[in-house]
C-alpha cells in the first residue's frame, strides 16, 4: 500500500537502525523528500544524536536542491557551496573541474564530521560526491556511524560522459555496499 506522500511506507525507524539505506532514482523523483521523511520519523522517535551532510547544490534548472528542515539541537546540518557540475559546466574540462572542486568540499566535511560522529547519519546526494570522489574514503566515512540513510542520483537523464560512467559505476558498487536499496 502507497503512503499518503507517495513515498513507500516507513514502518518505523527500527528498519533503518544499524544498518546503511540508499534511496536512488532518476532526478525529481523525490529522494531528498524522502529522506527528510526518514528524518522526520527519527525525530518522533526521540532520536537525538543525528548528522544530516548536504552534498546536493543549489537547486538549478529545476533539478536536485538542499534539504529543506528545521535544524534542532538534536540536528546537527553540514553542507558547502556544491556546484551542479552537468548543469553548470560548460564545457568537459569545467564539468571535471567542478566535480574534482565538489570532492574536495565534501571530503572537508567529512574530516569535521569524524572528529565526533553520530549515531545515524543522513547523507543528501551522495552520488554527487562519487562524480570525482574516493568511493574507498566515502566507505570509511560511513563505517564510522552505526546508521546511515543517504540518497543518490541513480538514472540516465542527466547524460553520460566519462563523468556519468564514473558516477554510475561508484553508485552501482555502493549500492552492492548497503544493507538496503530502496528505488524511487
Amino acid at each position: 500500500m502507497p503512503a499518503q506522500n507517495g513515498f513507500r511506507p516507513i514502518n518505523g525507524i527500527q528498519e533503518f537502525r544499524n544498518r546503511r539505506t540508499l534511496i536512488i532514482g532518476e532526478v525529481n523523483t523525490g529522494k531528498t523528500a524522502y529522506l527528510a521523511e526518514i528524518l522526520n520519523r527519527f525525530l518522533e522517535g526521540g532520536e537525538t544524536n543525528l548528522t544530516v551532510i548536504d552534498m546536493a547544490p543549489e537547486r538549478v534548472k529545476g533539478i536536485g536542491g538542499k534539504m529543506t528542515m528545521e535544524v534542532t539541537k538534536s540536528i546537527s546540518y553540514c553542507t558547502a557551496q556544491i556546484a551542479a557540475p552537468r548543469l553548470m559546466g560548460r564545457t568537459v574540462d569545467e564539468v571535471e573541474a567542478l566535480a574534482e572542486h565538489n570532492a574536495k568540499l565534501i571530503e572537508g566535511i567529512f574530516a569535521e564530521y569524524l572528529k565526533n560522529p553520530s549515531k545515524v547519519l543522513f547523507i543528501n546526494d551522495v552520488s554527487l560526491y562519487l562524480q570525482a570522489g574516493d568511493l574507498h574514503k566515502l566507505l570509511l566515512w560511513i563505517n564510522s556511524t552505526p546508521t546511515v540513510i543517504m540518497n543518490g542520483y541513480y538514472g540516465f537523464s542527466l547524460g553520460g560522459g566519462e563523468l556519468g560512467k564514473r558516477e554510475r559505476e561508484n553508485m552501482k558498487a555502493l549500492k552492492k555496499r548497503c544493507d538496503r536499496v530502496i528505488e524511487l
